[in-house]
């Protein structure tokens, strides 16, 4: 115990070890590198809670002897402008950093936003210029992001009637302190396994299904508390609006877990093909048994009281969605 409260905890003495730990894992990946035989890039730009443009690169290398290296290469702030000459030099400093070299580069992963991939001046376009300059035979594969893809492919639902309600009752309960501080005593009062309500954001989409999943388990509870305070919400007492709730929170958690087995580390795009292929025969095989009221593998809109037009409906969403996975 002694040994540690000797510890120095300053601020800058904290920096400089997470300086000199960055310093050192920059190092290592410099001194993988240079083994690499090939390598590929993953690149997403965002903006942060300061409104600075991030530019992540993430770098995938392999040996000679099928050794793997997947590592986080470069975070690129972008404080003006983000052209794709901008990015381009990004990435160039990066690859320069790690000391590597633009013939060994096969393939860029990103998201198909417009900067990156203008076809006259975006970054895609000049990544391939400057590894033609080197080999004009040598043709880069530009890829779109899988994850990304599955992302989007939500749109297709119809449950935003559900999520603006859901978005209305949370921030009703946690934008308001006093709302908030009471809601969570009424919890603790009432023993339940939740201790809170979840926030959504729509850039960290997996937040959805956690706040309709809770939003569900405490429906109960947020109806008389929001009662107690003078603000029904009517549609927790529609039984229609309650079986579109148990469906949306049934769909987003697949959609969930498909998300999490996508992003697993070393994933080939083949193993990545063959999960969204099997989530594809799923959703088929949810929209049949829909159709029959069998709802096995939909648990909480099981507990629900569904009617003809709403399984019809229901399983309609699922074909759509399986028809935008197709696309």
């Amino acid at each position: 115990m002694e040994a540690f409260e000797n510890v120095p905890l300053s601020r800058c003495t904290a920096t400089r070890r997470i300086e000199d730990i960055a310093r050192n894992m920059e190092l290592q990946l410099q001194h993988r590198a240079v083994n690499f035989d090939f390598f590929s890039l993953a690149l997403e730009e965002n903006c942060d809670a300061c409104d600075t443009a991030q530019l992540l690169i993430l770098v995938r290398g392999i040996t000679t002897d099928f050794k793997i290296t997947e590592e986080l290469a470069a975070m690129q702030s972008m404080k003006g402008t983000t052209t794709g000459n901008d990015l381009f030099t990004g990435v160039n400093a990066c690859l320069d950093t790690l000391g590597l070299k633009w013939d060994k580069l096969v393939s860029v992963t990103m998201d198909g936003c417009p900067n990156p991939t203008g076809k006259n001046v975006g970054l895609l376009k000049r990544m391939q210029d400057k590894v033609t300059e080197i080999d004009p035979e040598q043709k880069l594969v530009f890829l779109h992001c899988i994850i990304h893809q599955q992302v989007l492919c939500k749109s297709v639902l119809k449950i935003n009637h559900v999520v603006e309600v859901v978005t209305k009752i949370v921030n009703f309960i946690r934008a308001r302190a006093l709302n908030h501080r009471q809601f969570v005593a009424l919890l603790e009062e009432n023993a339940t396994d939740h201790r809170d309500i979840d926030y959504h954001t729509a850039v960290r989409w997996l937040s959805l299904g956690k706040m309709l999943k809770s939003v569900w388990d405490l429906r109960e509870a947020i109806q008389d508390f929001c009662v107690k305070k003078g603000n029904g919400i009517p549609q927790l007492s529609d039984a229609d609006w309650i079986a579109d709730l148990g469906f949306a929170v049934d769909v987003t958690a697949l959609m969930n877990e498909l998300n999490v087995k996508l992003q697993c580390e070393g994933l080939f795009v083949h193993e990545m093909y063959n999960l969204v292929k099997a989530f594809m025969r799923k959703l088929q095989l949810l929209s049949s048994q829909m159709e029959d009221n069998i709802l096995t593998h939909l648990p909480t809109r099981k507990e629900t009281v569904p009617s003809a037009d709403h399984l019809h409906r229901c399983s309609t969403m699922l074909e759509a969605l399986h028809g935008e996975f197709s696309r």
